[in-house]
């Protein structure tokens, strides 16, 4: 594979499907998992990062990984798995960039911050009790009801219903081709991410600090779960090439480390081969 692994771009879901569409093509427990469809096997695989790994993790890699479409973004709706496939334009590029800062989200931290959001959801409950999750709550709302949070759990859960946001405004900016602001939203999100939610580390600041400036770039963020890994940035697909070489040289300047800087394309996901 040529997925850089400890890196933050879900190599570990990206293993599970595969090696799960494996098992299937080969006709393992042929009463048993042969059989799943593809939202199940989804669901086995996710399983299996949460009580074998035991990392916390929601169903985004393990989908993305399956259900993938090369020239598209997967717009997931968590509650309910139903999605869309939006197009994403030929005319920029993603753009990976390792930090080399290792990559672990099963020391505790992650499973922290997914505590705080829920302990938000259930004080914002008192206020509405159709509310389950933070994506229930609107800006507006947090705004008025974020009083009750401690200043902790406050930022944690601003960083949840402001992202929730940002991800809606980002597919409309796709749909109507408006890429600046698609990587702006990229861009505050990192800053959210690193602010409010705690999820980034100085290398990652520094990786997204370094790309402001750099021909082509249009905005960048931390990949993945953060503390550590890669940013992944929006770039014009002409100044591809250029940007990554320039941003490996910055960081390597900046910190004495040499980096790892890939352009990257949508694929599609793992299947078995078969029909």
């Amino acid at each position: 594979s040529e997925v850089p692994t400890g890196a933050g771009v879900s190599s570990s879901a990206a293993l599970e499907v595969a090696t799960a569409q494996v098992v299937k093509a080969l006709g393992f427990s042929p009463d048993v998992f042969s059989k799943l469809g593809s939202l199940e096997v989804i669901k086995a695989c996710k399983d299996a990062e949460n009580n074998f790994v035991g990392m916390g993790c929601g169903i985004l890699d393990q989908f993305s990984s399956a259900q993938g479409q090369a020239g598209k973004l997967v717009f997931l709706d968590c509650r309910d798995l139903s999605f869309k496939l939006v197009p994403f334009p030929g005319n920029v590029k993603w753009v990976l960039a390792n930090t080399h800062t290792p990559h672990a989200l099963v020391d505790g931290k992650y499973n922290a911050l997914r505590a705080a959001c829920e302990r938000a959801a259930d004080a914002f409950k008192v206020n509405d009790n159709n509310i389950t999750h933070l994506r229930d709550v609107m800006t507006t709302k947090f705004e008025e009801w974020k009083g009750v949070l401690d200043g902790d759990t406050a930022r944690v859960a601003r960083h949840i219903v402001y992202e929730n946001e940002r991800v809606l405004a980002g597919v409309a900016a796709l749909k109507r081709g408006d890429l600046p602001a698609l990587g702006r939203l990229l861009s505050e999100s990192h800053a959210s991410s690193s602010g409010d939610f705690g999820n980034s580390c100085e290398q990652l600041d520094t990786m997204v600090k370094l790309a402001q400036g750099i021909p082509g770039f249009l905005g960048g963020r931390l990949m993945g779960g953060g503390f550590g890994g890669c940013t992944l940035n929006l770039v014009q697909a002409n100044k591809a090439e250029a940007f990554a070489a320039e941003l490996a040289a910055r960081y390597e300047k900046e910190t004495g480390i040499k980096s790892q800087t890939i352009i990257v394309a949508t694929g599609n996901g793992a299947t078995s081969g078969r029909a």
